[in-house]
This record gives structure tokens, C-alpha cells and sequence, in this order.
């Protein structure tokens, strides 16, 4: 389908290396009654676990996060980038080579083992759904199938065929008692922290499409505790490519969340405004900073070993308070969004060294909502008082992933200017924000079916 690059390759190549060597340390090979088609389809089974870090945390996020305020681009390209200066060949459709064919491929490999046919559905739905959101119309249903070129299908109808993938994810799990054969980067094949996965997904893409009561009845299902969250963890060895990847990224000096020129992120300056009597974000703040001038220096969110968030405990409970808020009331709301700040006082995701760093996140009540209370001096309604603040917390520990930019997109589109964090544009040129990514020029040359681009600045099917 795509003309793949020798990076591409190259990237498919390392994967499996890692997947055979780093990462099946310890792993139990040779479990009593195994089938020999399940261990050697189980080889293959943290290839495309790995490509979806590579997609997930690749340029997809950062692009996401300096189109957000997230981080600025300090030189070269990323700076190109932070000023909306994008083309097609900065994107690529890898993901359907290192993705999706892999699944296909284990799920014929094996099509009695229902816990590998569960999981790569979750892996075919969360690189489906991340396309969807971030391009819009995009090849599915016929993608690694005979089809020489296959279709550009609707986003509402991809977002659709999500949901069924992971329904059908669930079902197998459902059905699955226990793995014996746990060649699995993620979980150790963990059925119930697979199962949850799925069930925040499921919740993340209707919030996405705005399905916010279904949004709701995903998430009470959804990720439970944050040992159940899906993090990309990274391998104390010598290969640098398997390491946190915004410590590669500033090996080169190219990203921070200050400029060269000492200014800091819009990000940065939301958490400083959202300092108030109950909250104390010192720690958060400081845990977030990149210095893009010493990259050895960073021991917080870009440090070298430091987890890297993917689906995870916090978006759960904040998906439950958003959509909570909007379809069963504003103290349902309230519990979920201050479970969550429970949580980020116990510490939440900061490491050791940022746990002894100030932080506070006291409980609220409905006062703080009212007119002229804490969160809502300019008056408006206290559940949008709420949902503004939920919202902001949303993009305040979506920190560097691609929440911050589906929410400012799907609020724009909904007129819900409201309560969406009013991001500013990133130069005095621009005159409005980026709504998709282009089409890859891979995908362009590559696949007669492929529509014209409507450029960057044209809203998805969900979002008009």
C-alpha cells in the first residue's frame, strides 16, 4: 500500500531486536501445554506493542504538544514545526506496516488463542483511532488485506469500526481464564489490565466523537488503579533507542519547555495561574521541565529511564468526571475529578526525586464553583465551572501526549469556548489553529485512492 522508507525498515528491524533480546528477559518460554504455534507466534507479539510507542510517542505527540503550548521548538525543525511550517513528508502511515500487518499476521498465526486474538484488536483499534483523530478520513477495513489500494474511509465510520474492534477485544478476553505463554511487553499478559485498556479507549474515542454518555458506561470499566495503567517503559541497557523518547529528542537541543531565549511554555503559565489556597502545582511543574541545553540534567518527564504515559488511571478518572459532568450531574463530576487530585496528593506519577517538591491537591466542593468562588470568579454556571476545570486538568496531565490537542479540536468544533483552554496561537501570522495532520506524501504517491489533502486548517468530520 505505502512506499516504505529504509528508516521504516530500519525501525521494524530494531524492534524485533529489542523484542528478542531486552525485553524477553526472565519470560517463562517453554510453559506446560503450549502449542508450538503459540510460542513462536508469541515472538512476534511486542513488534507492534513497540511500533505503537514509536507512533504514540513519536512526532505525532510532539507535533501535538507544540501546536498546544505544551513545549517550544528551540532550532531546526521542531522550531519549522511549532510555527505550523508542516508538510507531507514530515507524517508517515508506517504504523499500518508496523502495526497492523504484525496483528493480522499473529492473529493468524494463532486463531485459537484468544487472548492474542484480544490484544492485537486493542493494538489494530488504538493505531485506528489515533489516525483518525489526528488526519481525519483515513484507509481501515482494507488495510494488509489483498487490496492493492485500499479506500479512504469516513472518520466518523472509522471511530465506528474502533469501537467494534475493541468490543470484539473484550469478548475474547472475556473468554480468555489465564496466558500461559506471556510473551507481552505491556502486561505480562495480564488479562484484566488488557480488559481495562480497551475499556478507556473505548472511552477516549467516544469522548472524542462526543458519544459522552457511552464515554461514561466505557469508563466505569476503564483502567481502576494506576499500577493498571499503560505506560511505555524503557530499558536500562546501552541501546539508546529503547530510552524515554523526549530525552532523545533533547540530545539535540531541539525541545524544551523553555525557549532559548528563557520564555516558558503556555502550559508552564497555566500551572502557575492554577496555584490557588487548595492547589500547589511546584512539584508538577518542576517534574515537567525539559532543559533542551542539558539533556542529562532532566530527572523528571524527559529523563532517561522515565515512564512514558499511553493510557493510563488519570485520563480515566478524568474522562469520568468530564463525562460524568455532562450526563449524570455535577456531583458525579465532582467525586472524579477530586479522586483524581487524591491521588496527585499521594504523589500521583511523580518520581522520587520530585515527590519531596511542594504539591497540594486538596478536595473541592461545590462552593469553589459558585459565583465568585475559587474556580468561577467570572460568574458562569457552576457545572461549566466545573467542566472548565476539569478540562483544564485534562491538558495539564496530558502532559506530551495527544489529549491536549483532540480537546482543543473537539471543543472548538462543539462552540464550548467556554470552558476549553484558550491556547494561543504560536506567531503573530497565524490566523487560526491546526485542525488535522496532512495526509503522508508516502500515502499520496503511493495509494490512487487517496483524496486531496484539504490541508491543515480544515476541520475533521468530528470536529465541524
Amino acid at each position: 500500500m505505502n512506499i516504505i522508507h529504509k528508516a521504516s525498515i530500519l525501525l521494524v528491524i530494531s524492534i524485533s531486536f529489542i523484542s528478542c533480546e531486552s525485553l524477553v528477559d526472565g519470560v517463562n518460554k517453554s510453559p506446560n501445554n503450549v502449542s508450538v504455534s503459540d510460542v513462536e507466534t508469541g515472538l512476534y507479539v511486542n513488534t507492534p506493542e513497540l511500533a505503537l510507542v514509536g507512533i504514540e510517542r513519536g512526532i505525532s505527540s510532539y507535533i501535538a504538544a507544540l501546536w498546544t503550548g505544551q513545549i517550544i521548538g528551540t532550532n531546526q525543525f521542531p522550531l519549522a514545526y511549532y510555527n505550523y511550517q508542516v508538510t507531507e513528508s514530515t507524517f508517515d502511515f508506517n504504523g499500518y506496516q508496523s502495526v497492523i500487518t504484525q496483528a493480522k499476521y499473529i492473529q493468524k498465526s494463532a486463531p485459537d488463542n484468544k487472548f492474542y486474538q484480544g490484544i492485537t484488536r486493542i493494538m489494530e483499534a488504538y493505531l485506528f483511532g489515533t489516525y483518525a483523530s489526528l488526519y481525519g478520513d483515513i484507509p481501515c477495513t482494507e488495510v494488509s488485506t489483498d487490496v492493492d489500494y485500499p479506500k479512504f474511509e469516513g472518520q466518523i465510520e472509522v471511530f465506528a469500526y474502533v469501537q467494534k474492534l475493541l468490543d470484539e477485544a473484550i469478548s475474547y478476553l472475556d473468554s480468555e481464564t489465564s496466558v500461559q505463554f506471556k510473551q507481552d511487553y505491556f502486561f505480562n499478559g495480564n488479562i484484566n489490565k488488557w480488559k481495562e485498556t480497551a475499556y478507556t479507549l473505548k472511552a477516549r474515542y467516544f469522548t472524542i466523537t462526543k458519544e459522552y454518555s457511552n464515554a461514561y458506561e466505557s469508563a466505569l470499566n476503564g483502567i481502576s488503579t494506576n499500577d493498571n495503567s499503560l505506560f511505555f517503559r524503557p530499558i536500562d541497557d546501552n541501546q539508546t533507542s529503547n530510552k524515554n523518547n523526549y530525552w532523545i529528542y533533547t540530545q539535540n537541543q531541539y525541545l524544551g519547555t523553555n525557549d532559548l531565549n528563557g520564555k516558558q511554555c503556555f502550559l508552564f503559565d497555566e500551572l502557575d495561574k492554577h496555584n490557588n489556597n487548595k492547589t500547589d502545582e511546584t512539584a508538577r511543574k518542576a517534574y515537567y521541565y525539559i532543559d533542551p541545553n542539558n539533556a542529562t540534567q532532566n530527572k523528571g518527564f524527559a529523563s532517561k529511564l522515565e515512564p512514558e504515559p499511553l493510557v493510563t488511571y488519570a485520563e480515566n478518572l478524568l474522562i469520568l468526571a468530564e463525562s460524568g459532568a455532562r450526563t449524570q450531574g455535577f456531583d458525579i463530576g465532582l467525586n472524579y475529578l477530586n479522586t483524581l487530585r487524591d491521588f496527585y496528593n499521594k504523589g500521583g506519577n511523580l518520581n522520587i526525586y520530585y515527590s519531596s517538591y511542594g504539591h497540594k491537591y486538596d478536595s473541592y466542593t461545590n462552593e469553589d464553583f459558585q459565583k465568585d468562588g475559587i474556580l468561577n470568579s467570572d460568574g458562569i454556571l457552576p457545572t461549566r465551572a466545573l467542566l472548565r476545570e476539569i478540562i483544564l486538568e485534562r491538558y495539564l496531565s496530558s502532559f506530551l501526549t495527544l489529549t491536549a490537542f483532540d480537546d482543543a479540536r473537539r471543543l472548538r468544533g462543539a462552540g464550548e469556548s467556554d470552558i476549553a483552554v484558550p491556547i494561543p496561537l504560536n506567531n503573530s501570522t497565524a490566523t487560526k489553529q491546526p485542525e488535522r495532520f496532512y495526509y503522508p506524501e508516502t500515502e499520496m504517491l503511493s495509494n490512487i485512492n487517496a483524496p486531496k489533502d484539504p490541508g491543515i486548517y480544515a476541520p475533521t468530520a468530528v470536529n465541524k
